[in-house]
């Protein structure tokens, strides 16, 4: 029996109701829709944690972020005796060869690539989000330099839209944050999405042994913020006819009683 390959596709902080077809009908997902129409679709499924790490930890070892000890971003390294339980370990034991794409996520990557464990992956394609740092192990980052464009001006002052060059050759562009009227973003042949398209096709169409399947990561950063979508897009809304955020500030109150007790959750010193 011919083992099947697995695409792991793992969007950040996106929720059932930012697809069109799942109800939410001021917004454009052809997409997402076409792949929600062929597939199964929870409405009602809830996240281990709300936070980062506790969350991925937890569903790539099928393990309560409680039982791994990893209760909150910014830890320095993923538990190593845990390492036997993430599935591309576990797969990778049974001959499936495991990339990944994008951000992982397991520790801490403020200083750059974060600290990796056994964890199987042999291709390992790594951007944790758009901006780096960039001075290591920042693949995306590695691959803007290859396209000509300099990361580090992605995130400085912003030029106008009519500023913009046919490509990416000469001088570097957009501000890495919410377009306006009067300024573009990153062009989409240079957004990070692209980027980890362009790595997982690479992934797919490698050359490996006959009837080896493969389990492949990919982990874009979007749609967390910053918001980034290329001008076009951002132009085909217009906000004063989208509905209000649906939260109520009662929401926080439990976290709020957290903070107030030294537990900061969320926080990523490291």
């Amino acid at each position: 029996m011919q083992r099947p390959n697995i695409l792991w596709y793992c969007t950040d902080q996106q929720r059932f109701d930012t697809i069109a077809t799942l109800g939410n009908h001021y917004i454009q997902t052809p997409r997402l829709d076409e792949f929600v129409s062929t597939s199964v679709a929870f409405t009602h499924a809830y996240c281990q944690s709300p936070i980062c790490t506790p969350s991925r930890a937890s569903f790539l070892t099928s393990m309560y972020p409680s039982a791994l000890a990893v209760n909150g971003n910014g830890i320095e390294r993923f538990p190593s005796h845990y390492e036997n339980r993430l599935i591309p370990h576990v797969l990778s034991q049974a001959g499936y060869d495991c990339g990944l794409v994008g951000k992982l996520h397991l520790s801490s990557a403020a200083l750059g690539q974060e600290k990796r464990v056994n964890d199987g992956y042999r291709y390992f394609q790594y951007s944790h989000d758009h901006k780096g740092p960039n001075t290591f192990g920042h693949d995306y980052a590695e691959w803007l330099r290859q396209q000509y464009a300099d990361p580090e001006n992605l995130m400085q002052t912003p030029v106008k839209a009519s500023d913009y060059r046919d490509g990416a050759h000469r001088q570097s562009f957009g501000g890495l944050r919410e377009p306006s009227a009067n300024q573009d973003n990153i062009p989409p042949h240079l957004h990070q999405t692209y980027w980890c398209t362009e790595k997982a096709i690479e992934f797919i169409q490698k050359n490996r042994p006959i009837n080896q399947p493969w389990f492949l990561s990919v982990n874009p950063f979007d749609p967390h913020p910053p918001f980034d979508a290329p001008l076009s897009y951002y132009q085909r809304y217009n906000p004063l006819q989208l509905p209000g955020a649906n939260f109520r500030s009662t929401d926080l109150s439990h976290q709020q009683k957290l903070m107030e007790a030294g537990i900061d959750f969320q926080s990523e010193p490291n």
